[in-house]
């Protein structure tokens, strides 16, 4: 009862005394004041920044990289809204001294916390400077492929064939193998082919030989092969390789797949099928021939 007693006149005494009243009032007054001013920068700030975006997307750009362009406007987006936080701590009333220490002081906790997005962060600058791929490349990164659609500040965003989003972490993307179908501007077509030993394999090369003659996508100035290349177990193995650019790649695949079969068809040159010789013996008689010679 006697503690009850002693709080309540402590606070009488801080009601009564109209000096700490004001002071208290004052500095609620300042900090109310200071958190509408600091709200409004933001807000001005941030609608400043949504116009500097805008202005930078609008930049002509015919001939800038775009890997380069996405990743430095993520990375713009980034530092000026981390800007915009920090003006408006200073506002609060928050010192660049104590502002600094508290930055320091979280680092380490920061860092190791984010240790994953700051690996990312790193990774996409790497893929950026090493020009790893680009905007529009056909990749595959850790079994995942698709085309490059954007390289941002962490992440690169893939679009597959059939549509599909994939988002691929840069730490990942930069420690990890990255095939790059596309970033060649000439690519090599590979094909076997298997006739029939019965069939006449000079024929066949020559029919595989005028489908690379004849096919406008099919480059003339680089060698092709065209060869019996190995005698199978059912088939006799002809390669066909050739060279295209990367982009004409499947278009050309599908093309003499179809050719090679309709002219095979034509030229009674056959496709076997996978085939096993089965030598059966007559076991029976031979173990009652043996019985009898006993």
């Amino acid at each position: 009862m006697a503690e009850k007693n002693k709080i309540s006149t402590k606070i009488y005494e801080l009601i009564a005394n109209t000096d700490n009243v004001y002071l208290f009032m004052e500095k609620i007054i300042i900090f109310s004041i200071r958190l509408i001013l600091a709200i409004f920068v933001f807000l001005t700030i941030r609608k400043i920044i949504d116009i500097l975006i805008k202005k930078y997307e609008q930049l002509d750009r015919k001939d800038a990289n775009k890997s380069l362009y996405t990743f430095s406007l993520s990375m713009l987006r980034l530092s000026l809204n981390f800007i915009a936080i920090m003006i408006a701590l200073l506002i609060l009333g928050v010192k660049q001294t104590a502002f600094i220490g508290l930055l320091g002081g979280a680092g380490l906790g920061i860092g190791l916390a984010m240790k994953d997005t700051l690996a990312n962060f790193a990774g996409g600058i790497i893929l950026i400077l090493f020009k790893a791929y680009e905007i529009g490349d056909y990749i595959e990164i850790d079994g995942q492929s698709g085309s490059v659609h954007e390289i941002n500040v962490f992440a690169t965003t893939l679009n597959t064939i059939d549509n599909k989003r994939i988002l691929v972490p840069n730490g990942l993307a930069a420690s990890n193998k990255i095939i790059n179908y596309t970033k060649n501007k000439m690519r090599r077509v590979d094909l076997l082919f298997g006739i029939s030993y019965g069939a006449d394999f000079k024929r066949a090369i020559k029919i595989l030989t005028e489908i690379s003659e004849s096919h406008p996508k099919i480059s003339q100035k680089i060698e092709k092969t065209i060869r019996l290349r190995e005698l199978g177990d059912s088939s006799v193995n002809l390669t066909f390789r050739v060279w295209c650019k990367s982009e004409d790649y499947w278009e050309i695949y599908y093309d003499v797949m179809e050719l090679v079969k309709i002219k095979f068809d034509e030229n009674n040159i056959s496709i076997p099928f996978p085939q096993m010789d089965i030598h059966m013996h007559n076991t029976d008689k031979e173990i009652i021939s043996n019985n009898n010679n006993i």
